[in-house]
């Protein structure tokens, strides 16, 4: 039976997969702040990010890594760079075959926010050790970013679009990440080793477009209210330094936003046999389990 390790079992996306994989007849085994049974795994080990691997890989024969874990503190940049990497070095070095590194399509060399350079330097290291890297947009679920915005929506009735939410923003659903995954470990990664996939699929949304699918779906009736991107960066970053709640969006993700623009990414989407739907679609699948999550 294939044994998946699957690091920051608690994140959106790991929720999500650890019961596909069971699904398929694979063994689920994770990485989290505490050893709370989380639904899909079989195990979870404490280990924070940056922790040595070393006795997981020694009790556990590890067929493949689903780099899932990722910090979201002050000095995420080097958290998780030096953490992301000792994990690899130690999975190569117990002779794990396949590795998954889970990036952003923000993954640029000229990224400007700490996530998407963050996730643009591991890329360079996880594709010459033949692993297999996807990126993603934003994924249509109950968490995540999108999670976040539709809080966010909820919460205040008036909603700033910044720059007039021109920005185009690429979606995915959760379910099509749990498939693709599950088919590339299933593989063994062939065919798909030493390479960055785009997975998002391949028409854009302007932000203002997903705002407004999100109002609908969630019977919302806000004011979408049209604001310069700059001064809300320095609100959210003279905010992250009080002792407030955190807020649902940060200055990272301003700043990606803003990056992104109108931005035009090619996608790898059809190569993987799946049907597209469009955002309607998506937002009406996660509606039952966001409203009991």
């Amino acid at each position: 039976m294939t044994r998946v390790l699957i690091t920051g079992a608690h994140s959106f996306i790991a929720r999500h997969l650890a019961p596909t994989l069971k699904a398929a007849g694979m063994e689920t085994v994770g990485t989290a702040r505490h050893s709370d049974p989380i639904p899909g795994f079989d195990r979870i080990y404490i280990c924070n990010l940056g922790d040595s691997l070393s006795p997981i890989l020694a009790a556990e024969r590890i067929d493949a890594v689903v780099h899932a874990a990722l910090d979201t503190s002050l000095n995420a940049y080097a958290v998780n760079m030096t953490g992301t990497k000792r994990w690899m070095e130690e999975a190569t070095s117990a002779g794990i075959g396949l590795q998954i590194f889970l990036s952003t399509l923000s993954a640029t060399p000229d990224a400007r926010a700490d996530y998407g350079r963050a996730k643009y330097d591991l890329e360079q290291l996880f594709l010459p050790m033949s692993g297999v890297v996807y990126r993603m947009g934003i994924v249509v679920g109950e968490s995540g970013m999108f999670g976040r915005m539709v809080e966010s929506v909820r919460r205040y009735p008036v909603v700033p679009l910044l720059n007039g939410g021109r920005q185009l923003v690429y979606v995915l659903g959760i379910g099509l990440v749990c498939d693709v995954l599950r088919d590339c470990i299933a593989a063994d990664g062939e065919g798909l080793r030493a390479r960055a996939w785009n997975i998002q699929q391949p028409q854009p949304y302007p932000l203002r477009q997903v705002i407004e699918a999100i109002c609908r779906g969630y019977g919302f009736r806000r004011l979408l209210l049209p604001i310069p991107a700059q001064p809300v960066l320095a609100a959210v970053r003279l905010v992250e330094r009080l002792p407030f709640p955190k807020l649902p969006i940060s200055s990272s993700n301003v700043q990606g936003l803003i990056q992104q623009g109108e931005q035009q990414i090619p996608s790898d989407f059809p190569q993987f046999g799946y049907p597209e739907h469009n955002l309607d679609e998506l937002i009406a699948a996660v509606i039952p389990h966001h409203r009991h999550a």
